[in-house]
């Protein structure tokens, strides 16, 4: 009766039916990477996108104002992102104005691994270009073009400086006065300095007095005036350049003043937290600019200043230093009056 029950139930049209159904998933299952569709016909797959085999650093190369008959240079890097080794058979310049150097080819670069090369640009007229570098490996795809962009303009050599002139006011003989000098090369060439002088009666310049400033490059020097005598001192200084030649003149002036023997004694509140030492500062006005008077930091909370002019009045503020010789801000200024004659 079972087997009957079996015959029965299961007839030719309906095993052929659950084949065709059963067939259909198989096809659709076996062919799912493919996209296929419901009904078994399977769509093309579309190609996944080549890993790259390189990444170079910078994407694309700029040189801004090159001064003409200058030449500027950047360095580039090829960074080897694939699993395997890449060989660097070429690199050309699409323009004479670039030039291809600091690297021996072909040369292999293993995964992870970085070689490097400089491309050079010479301002030959003013204007801009454009051009390409090409890189050739052994992939056998077309090279990677890397962009290069570039901008020259007329050479220009200018030194300025954060004063126009210098005064000294009132130094006593005997005594000297500081002022610090800024240079700067404002010009889009190098400078070169030969020496920094300077002329007339108690004047003088200590720092660097020959360098090399690049474009936008500055120095600090110091500007001394200590009268031998008291009256009214001019002279100059001079910066000449190693070309040949002045490059700037900034004219001095200066009063020498009799010197007094009276001493002015100073007193503050000591800081509230350890500190290294104290360093006092004088000025003749209350805005400043402040000349360090202490050569070395003062251990207490007191300091007695000398050589000054009779009948003056000075400005002082003071600072302190901590283990690190981190210096603090200034202290609010006081005065004092040096006695007349």
């Amino acid at each position: 009766m079972v087997g009957m029950y079996f015959c029965k139930c299961i007839n030719f049209s309906n095993l052929r039916r659950s084949l065709l159904i059963l067939s259909g998933f198989m096809l659709f299952a076996v062919q799912a990477n493919g996209h296929s569709s419901p009904n078994g016909t399977a769509k093309p797959q579309r190609a996944a996108p080549a890993s790259p085999l390189m990444e170079v650093t910078p994407s694309t190369v700029s040189f801004v104002d090159v001064p003409v008959g200058d030449t500027y240079t950047q360095t580039v890097r090829i960074t080897n992102v694939n699993e395997g080794t890449l060989q660097i058979r070429q690199i050309t310049a699409s323009s004479p104005n670039f030039r291809i150097t600091g690297i021996l080819l072909p040369v292999v670069v293993a995964h992870g691994t970085s070689q490097s090369f400089t491309i050079s640009y010479q301002a030959k007229t003013e204007g801009r270009t454009e051009g390409q570098i090409s890189i050739l490996t052994n992939s056998g795809d077309a090279p990677l073009v890397l962009g290069v962009k570039a901008s020259s303009a007329a050479g220009q050599r200018e030194l300025t400086a954060n004063a126009a002139a210098i005064e000294f006011e009132d130094v006593a003989v005997g005594s000297s006065g500081k002022k610090e000098l800024v240079l700067t090369n404002s010009g889009n060439r190098d400078l070169r300095i030969s020496g920094i002088s300077a002329t007339g009666s108690g004047f003088s310049v200590s720092g660097a007095t020959a360098m090399n400033l690049s474009a936008g490059q500055n120095v600090s020097v110091d500007v001394n005036f200590a009268p031998k005598s008291a009256g009214r001192q001019t002279g100059n200084l001079k910066i000449s350049s190693a070309e040949g030649g002045s490059l700037l003149t900034i004219p001095l002036t200066a009063s020498g003043a009799p010197s007094s023997q009276s001493t002015v004694k100073l007193n503050w509140e000591e800081s509230p937290v350890t500190v290294a030492g104290y360093v006092v500062y004088r000025s003749p006005e209350a805005s400043g600019p402040y000349m360090r008077v202490s050569s070395s930091a003062v251990p207490s909370a007191e300091y007695v200043d000398t050589g000054l002019a009779a009948g003056h009045t000075y400005y002082y503020v003071v600072s302190s230093l901590d283990a690190d010789q981190v210096e603090s801000e200034y202290s609010t200024p006081i005065s004092a009056t040096v006695p007349a004659r």
